[in-house]
Formats: structure tokens, C-alpha cells, sequence
């Protein structure tokens, strides 16, 4: 047509209608991406499934925009009428047409081709990725999972060696290996063995329990112990780079099951490379996809930095293997200088400053714990929460909500199990708390807390014949550590055999010198041992031993404990008031509250002491103290104690029945004991005979495992007035039976005491002659 412009790209362009085009496979294209991105997560499917649909649909575009632009030309598509092929618009692309049409390749680019090659390709894929799932699961190939072949069992106990480096990275291999610790320990499938078992197979090896655990010594443990793989690594420097390698190998053959390799830019790198190793080790055992690929980053659980994680490693490693409680807590508070969010490191600071009985410390550190408790792995936040309840709040039915969610997916945690099992020993479950704590020895044969825990349970419940026995198995597996020793004492006391509980502690106290914390405890016990006998005296020169090697510790606050415990004889069994309220102004001095943290003051001590003194206002300042400067989540986990106080002064106030109200509900929280000997002395003294006896029958009947140390005040007494109450009741037969208890558990007791035991003697002759 005269005049008519030659037709332009653009042109073009307009005419194929591209931008429509591409927005609707671009639109479909994020569908598709959307669809993959979930089938990814929810099925867990290769890492590689989603950039493949990616490439594919890379692929499909220019395909996409060749076919619009030649189905737009009507001298490439269906046939055309004279009148359109003779147009201006055809015969200015009639060079472009005649390129395509020499190809041969119009007759390929149509919509229907289009679609169904993407629909191919994406079938082909889809086929790839299932064949890939099914060698996995099916244990086929170099694909096929260690677990689905039959060469490893789900939950399979493996040990994980020492990661090897240069000379002079033996704290780099130390931080990689607690890391990678760490990261495997996420994995539901598998059960990596605890170092302190390690260090105990390596002694009764005759090797040292520090000695570096390489791949060689660690197979031979492996294969002692009956476990089938170990996990070795290995980290070394090139350049400015770190390469880090780790291998499964089987324990009995040395054949490499799995091997990875991962490079670290720089050692700000090594955490994420350890990652990547542990997840690609735990993909090929045989690890969901979606598990794994739910567990936060390795440094987002731990720490950023890997200094952090060097001083932590070191700590671990300074209280499992080393036995060095001192040198690991100090570690772990270096940890926490260079990075305070380390939540790990403040559990584990927690958690050991518990043990050592340090209140203070561990509250704080279990709250810093908590606070950043999204900063640990599923397993570590579960344990986090739980002992947080447990100890720093007392609400122990929160603490067995989040034991049992962590043992629904890490059924062989020993750590939970027993922790679970003490708390439903504190909820007064015996049967349900022995059942979970003899599991947690039979995962850890070594677990000491396991076997403490089972005996208090089982002697809770009167079963001593089962205590016994797990006592013995005790100290087959830990034939070294005093705990089991010390388990021994208590169980001794609590079945009433006070000279061989007395014998084990002197024996105990003899090998364990050197131990500032043993003194303590051997001389505790030996005065409580003793006070229960009669013996003041010799009681009175072990507590003054215990408040010198406290005081040596540094721990004023058990120190002036003590001292109140020392008044308190004065008071009790001599009724000297005066001196005893002399002796703790003077421990006051010595110790002022003001110097000792809050929630280590013995505040409820001081107003128990001064109510049984018949000082009651002094006992209600300093409960009202008490309320105003320990935080409540800390007075949770004394609402026993709290509760007697209240009672206590409520009897020096003669508010009868308030103490029994009070003491009723300290017989309601977590101490079932604890309380019943103030609540039968309370109906004694408001004339409630037959309530008093009922208590106080419950009160000798009732075993615990360390209630030697009750018994120090109150067996005594509880046997003298249930002699005189039958008495009166004309109860003969149990009149002489309580009054020969007495006479019995004080036939070696001071001469200050024998008057009253020469008073039941009389009275049991009275008694038989009336009869």
C-alpha cells in the first residue's frame, strides 16, 4: 500500500502480544515455584528438586517467547487469505518468516507443543525425584539411607570421635567437635554416646579418660562397647581457609560408610561448615528431609562466635571428662563474657551451679537461659523451659509437660527421663517417677542421677529389698564414684541403721580429704547421725567443723545455716534460750545477711528459729523479709517451708488452729514429710489426741531417703509423746512399744538426755505392773 511504513520491531512485538504472554507464564511460573517451594518442605524432598524446576522453567521461556512470536506470523501458522498475504505487515516480515521457515523449526513451535514438552519435562523431573526418594528409602545406591539398608538401626548408639587438626588447633578441633555434638544431637535418629560413658569405657580400658579420642581408639571402644560406628573428623588449615571432612566408619570392619567434605572461607565460617557436614551426615543415616531441614542454623542454637564456642567446648569437657567442676564453670563464664546470648552456656552454668548448691548462680543462669531460650535446638529449649519450672519457679507440672514433649521425640533421652522421674517425685507419683528414672539407667548405665533418683523413689514407696539392688547395680557401673556411697549412707539411715550409715561416712570422709564439699557433707551427716542418737555433743563438734569449711568456701550463707542449726540444739533438746539466741546474734555478726545473696539468705530459718524461741515478732520480721527480697518464682519452690514458718509462728502466738491450717498446707506442697511431725505437735498442744497419734504414726511410718536428717529433731520426740498418748488412752501394748522406740534410739544419747529415757523405762514398768 502506497505510503504505508515499514512495520518495526516494536511493531512486532504488539502483534505477538508479548508482554501478555510473558506475564502469563510468568505468573504460572510462581505458582509453580510456590507448589515446589511447599512439596520441598512438606515431603521432603531433594535440595536439588527446586532449582531443577527452576532451570526448567528457565528453559521454557524462550520457547515460550519463539512460539508467540511465530504464531503471530500468519505466513508461519495456518493457512492465510490472498488479501492477508498480501498485506503490508507480511511482506515486511517476510525476511524473519523466511529465516524460520529454512529452520524448520515453525513446525515445532506451537502452543500445543509448548505445553506439552513443560508438562513432559516437569513429568520427567517428577519421576527423577521419585526414583531418588525410593532408592533412599528402599537403602538402594549411594542415595539409599544407611538406616533402609539394614546397616545401622533407627536410634543407633554411635560415638563421635575427636575431630583431628594441625598442630597447634587442638581448640579448633575441640569447638568443632562439640559442635558438631551438638548439631547431631538434634537428630532424632540418632543416639551419639555420652563422653562420660566414653571416659568411663576408656578407665576400665586402663587409659587415661582425657586422652584424645581419635578414629582408631574410638573404633576400639566402639567395638568393646558393642556400638557399631563412629563419626571421625577432621579440620585443617590451608591458607586463610579451613577444610573440614567427616566420615562414618564402621566400628568392626573400618569400612567408610559415609564421607563429606565442606570448605570455611574463614574461621567465621567454620559453624555453617560444620553444619553442612553434620547435614549431610544425618541425610545419608537416614534423617527426614523435613526434620532436618526444621532445625535451626547451627549458629543460630549456639553462638555467633566461635571463640564462644572454643571456651565452651573447653568446659564441657572440663566437668564430663576431667571431673574439674571449678576450671568448667570458669571456662563457661568466659564463654558468656565474649557473648552473653550463649544460652547453652548459661543452661550448663545452671545446671552445674545447682549441683554444687549454689542457689543463686543457678537461678540466674537458668533465667538468662530462658530469656534466650529461642536461641537453642529443639532438644536444649525443652530442657531449658523444664528446668527453669523445676527450679527456679517449682511449677513442676509445667516442668513435666516439657520433659514429656522433648521424650516424644528423643525417647532415649536419659537426661529427661530422669529429670522427668524427679520431677513426679516431687509430685508425690513414687511408681511413675521409679519407672522413669530406672529407664534413664538402663538407656545410661552410668547416669548416677538415675540411680539416685530410682533409690529415693523406691524407698519411698518402703521398697528397700528393690533399693538395694539398684544400689548394687550403682556400684558395679560407677565403682569409683562416692555418689553411690553416699546413697549407700542415706538408704542405711532411712531403713534406721544409723551405726552403718555412720560407718560409710567416716569411710567416705577418709578417701575424700581433699575435698572442701566432701567435709561438708561428711560433717553434716555425722552430726545429724549423731543428733538422732542423743549424742549433742558430738553433733555440735561436726557442725562447727561443717561452718569452717564453709566459711573456708566462701559460702556464708550455709555457714550461718549452720550456725543456726548448732542454737538450735540449745534450744530444742536443752530448752536453753537465751544462750541459743546469743549464739545466733553472734553468727549475725559474723555472717551479716547483707553480704550473702537474697536468695541464699536463711531467712526462713532465722523466723523458724525465733518462733521455737518463743520470739515471735522478731520470726514475723523476718518472713516478711524474706517475702519482700526473694523474687516469687524463687519462694515458689519453698511454699513447704514457707507454710511451716507461718505455723511455727502461729504456735508462738497460740493461734492453734492456724498452725494447723498452716501446716496442712505445708503438707500439700512439694515436702510430704517434712511438715508432719509440727502438725501432730500442733493437735498435741490443741488437745486433739487422736488426730495427733494419727500424724504422728504417719510420721514414723513414712520412709524417704534422707530423712535421717528430720529424724534428728523429731523421731525422738515423736516416739516419747506417742508412748505417753497411748498411755493415756490406755493403750498398753503401744504405750510400752513407742516408749521402747525411744528407749532404744537413745541408749548411747548424753547424760542430759538419760533422765527422759530413765522416764519411759519407769513408765514402761508402771505399764506392767498395772497390766
Amino acid at each position: 500500500m502506497a505510503g504505508s511504513q515499514p512495520q518495526t520491531w516494536w511493531d512486532t512485538i504488539r502483534r505477538t502480544h508479548l508482554f501478555r504472554v510473558l506475564a502469563v507464564y510468568l505468573g504460572a511460573s510462581f505458582a509453580v515455584i510456590q507448589l515446589v517451594d511447599v512439596l520441598t518442605d512438606q515431603l521432603g524432598l531433594p535440595d536439588w528438586f527446586f532449582p531443577g524446576a527452576i532451570a526448567l522453567l528457565l528453559i521454557g521461556l524462550p520457547i515460550v517467547v519463539a512460539t508467540a512470536f511465530v504464531q503471530s506470523v500468519p505466513s508461519l501458522g495456518p493457512a492465510t487469505s490472498n488479501a492477508e498475504a498480501a498485506s503490508p505487515a507480511t511482506e515486511s516480515a517476510s525476511d524473519a518468516t523466511a529465516a524460520i521457515r529454512a529452520t524448520g523449526a515453525w513446525r515445532w513451535l506451537t502452543w500445543k507443543t509448548a505445553m506439552l514438552g513443560g508438562l513432559i519435562a516437569f513429568a520427567l523431573l517428577g519421576v527423577t525425584v521419585g526414583g531418588h526418594m525410593a532408592m533412599r528409602v528402599l537403602g538402594i545406591g549411594p542415595v539409599g539411607s544407611l538406616v533402609a539398608a539394614g546397616v545401622l538401626d533407627e536410634r543407633e548408639r554411635i560415638i563421635l570421635a575427636d575431630f583431628q587438626g594441625d598442630e597447634g588447633e587442638a581448640q579448633l578441633a575441640e569447638a568443632a567437635t562439640e559442635a558438631f555434638r551438638i548439631d547431631l544431637s538434634q537428630s532424632p535418629l540418632v543416639t551419639l554416646v555420652d563422653p562420660g560413658h566414653l571416659g568411663r569405657v576408656l578407665e576400665r580400658m586402663e587409659r587415661e579418660p582425657t586422652e584424645n579420642l581419635d578414629l582408631a581408639l574410638a573404633r576400639e571402644v566402639a567395638v568393646r562397647d558393642g556400638v557399631k560406628a563412629v563419626i571421625a573428623g577432621e579440620i585443617n588449615a590451608v591458607g586463610t581457609s579451613f577444610v573440614l571432612s567427616t566420615q562414618l566408619v564402621s566400628a568392626e570392619s573400618g569400612e567408610t560408610l559415609a564421607a563429606y567434605r565442606e570448605t570455611a572461607r574463614d574461621s567465621t565460617a567454620i559453624i555453617d561448615a560444620i553444619d553442612r557436614l553434620s547435614r549431610s551426615l544425618r541425610e545419608r543415616i537416614g534423617e527426614s528431609l523435613v526434620s532436618i531441614r526444621g532445625n535451626e542454623p547451627l549458629e543460630t542454637v549456639t553462638t555467633s562466635s566461635l571463640e564462644a564456642l572454643r571456651k565452651y567446648s573447653q568446659a564441657v569437657r572440663a566437668i564430663g571428662t576431667e571431673g574439674d567442676t571449678d576450671r568448667g564453670i570458669a571456662l563457661l563464664e568466659e564463654a558468656l563474657a565474649i557473648d552473653s546470648t550463649f544460652a547453652m552456656a548459661w543452661r550448663k552454668l545452671g545446671a552445674e551451679s545447682q549441683t554444687r548448691g549454689e542457689t543463686a548462680r543457678s537461678h540466674e543462669a537458668l533465667r538468662r537461659a530462658y530469656e534466650y531460650r529461642d536461641r537453642l535446638t529443639d532438644r536444649e529449649r525443652y530442657q531449658t523451659i523444664a528446668s527453669y519450672h523445676a527450679v527456679v519457679t517449682g511449677e513442676d507440672e509445667k516442668a513435666v509437660l516439657e520433659y514429656r514433649s522433648l521424650l516424644n521425640t528423643y525417647p532415649d533421652d536419659y537426661l529427661a527421663l530422669s529429670n522427668l522421674g524427679y520431677a513426679y517425685l516431687r509430685l508425690r507419683d513414687y511408681a511413675q517417677s521409679e519407672e522413669l528414672q530406672l529407664r534413664a539407667v538402663d538407656v545410661n548405665p552410668y547416669d548416677l542421677f538415675g540411680y539416685w533418683g530410682a533409690i529415693e523413689a523406691q524407698v519411698a514407696q518402703g521398697k528397700f529389698a528393690a533399693a538395694e539392688s539398684t544400689l548394687a547395680r550403682f556400684a558395679e557401673h560407677l565403682p569409683d564414684n562416692p555418689a553411690h556411697v553416699t546413697a549407700g549412707v542415706f538408704l542405711a539411715g532411712a531403713r534406721g541403721d544409723y551405726e552403718g550409715s555412720e560407718a560409710i561416712v567416716r569411710a567416705v570422709r577418709e578417701r575424700q580429704r581433699a575435698s572442701p564439699i566432701y567435709r561438708v557433707w561428711t560433717s553434716w551427716s555425722l552430726s545429724g547421725l549423731a543428733t538422732v542418737r542423743g549424742r549433742l555433743a558430738e553433733s555440735e563438734g561436726h557442725l562447727r567443723d561443717a561452718i569452717a569449711a564453709n566459711e573456708s568456701r566462701g559460702m556464708l550463707g550455709e555457714a550461718l545455716d549452720d550456725a543456726i542449726d548448732l542454737a538450735t540444739r540449745d534450744l530444742w533438746f536443752r530448752g536453753r534460750v537465751e544462750p541459743a539466741v546469743d549464739r545466733v546474734e553472734a553468727a549475725l555478726e559474723r555472717y551479716p545477711l547483707d553480704s550473702i545473696a537474697p536468695v541464699e539468705r536463711p531467712y526462713l530459718d532465722l523466723a523458724r528459729f525465733y518462733a521455737i524461741a518463743e520470739r515471735p515478732e522478731r520470726a514475723a520480721i523476718y518472713l516478711a523479709t524474706y517475702e519482700e527480697s526473694v523474687d516469687p518464682e524463687s519462694r515458689r519452690t519453698e511454699q513447704s517451708e514457707f507454710h511451716e514458718v507461718r505455723g511455727d509462728i502461729a504456735v508462738a502466738e497460740d493461734r492453734i488452729d492456724d498452725a494447723i491450717a498452716e501446716y496442712r498446707l505445708a503438707d500439700r506442697s512439694t515436702c510430704a514429710e517434712c511438715s508432719l511431725f509440727a502438725l501432730g505437735r500442733a493437735y498435741d498442744l490443741a488437745g486433739e489426741p487422736d488426730s495427733a497419734i494419727a500424724v504422728y504414726e504417719r510420721r514414723v511410718a513414712k520412709y524417704w531417703l534422707m530423712r535421717v536428717f528430720w529424724d534428728a529433731y523429731q523421731l525422738a520426740p515423736t516416739y516419747e509423746r506417742l508412748g505417753f498418748l497411748y498411755e493415756a488412752r490406755g493403750d498398753t501394748q503401744k504405750a510400752v512399744h513407742y516408749y521402747g522406740k525411744l528407749i532404744e534410739l537413745w541408749e548411747t544419747a548424753d547424760p542430759e538426755l538419760q533422765p527422759r529415757v530413765e522416764a519411759a523405762r519407769r513408765a514402761i514398768e508402771a505399764l506392767a505392773s498395772d497390766r
